[in-house]
């Protein structure tokens, strides 16, 4: 009962737990979005990903100007894998202004992931390639493939989740009870979260805390 108070006191408090649990990550105009975390999507718009290792896969795509005639560039599928957790990053893309400078990019694409302060985050890259027609292709399925390669860029197929209490149920016919939970695990995951929210919270939250625990 005393973890299930003070997760109440958080909220009662004003702590947002939305505020810093997640990452944004802010495309320039080129990048034209394929697939984000396993599921197909399209356009630029800023991106709200999960705290962790996160996947995207985007094209370059731009007007370019070669022999005095423009045209279309549109690059092969880059994908790229990463770990932040809240913070806010920005994807940095080449200003690719000829063919000359598309042909350099599509051989060796550069980009980085950079901090609100400058600081470059990590990631691995790897072009997603596919022969022969283009026409109709399903980027999901692809992405999946590619993610059973343990390839540079690949990521697991699932993450691990906070387990929940539930209650009891009764099974279906013809299948097995699910394994309980560990009330210990779920204790310290509670108990986790209790210590980081009072440490980001000032002063005056915490001795509001306190006092809706000592209500109890």
């Amino acid at each position: 009962m005393k973890f299930r108070t003070a997760l109440m006191a958080i909220a009662a408090c004003g702590i947002s737990f939305s505020s810093l649990a997640d990452v944004k990550l802010e495309l320039p105009y080129p990048a034209d979005l394929v697939v984000v975390n396993g599921v197909e999507q399209d356009g630029n718009d800023t991106l709200t990903l999960p705290n962790g290792v996160n996947q995207f896969a985007f094209r370059y795509i731009d007007s370019l100007r070669e022999n005095g005639d423009d045209y279309l560039f549109k690059s092969e599928v880059i994908i790229v894998k990463f770990e932040a957790s809240d913070t806010t990053l920005k994807l940095d893309l080449p200003k690719l202004r000829t063919g000359q400078d598309a042909r350099k990019f599509e051989r060796s694409p550069q980009l980085a992931l950079i901090a609100a302060d400058g600081e470059k985050i990590s990631f691995e890259q790897d072009k997603l390639i596919k022969s022969g027609i283009q026409f109709g292709r399903d980027f999901e399925k692809e992405v999946a493939v590619y993610n059973q390669s343990g390839k540079a860029a690949a990521v697991a197929a699932a993450t691990t989740a906070v387990p929940v209490t539930l209650p009891a149920t009764a099974q279906p016919a013809g299948t097995s009870p699910k394994p309980p939970v560990d009330p210990q695990q779920t204790r310290n995951v509670a108990e986790n979260m209790l210590n980081y929210w009072y440490e980001q919270a000032d002063e005056a939250t915490r001795e509001r805390f306190k006092a809706k625990i000592n209500q109890e």
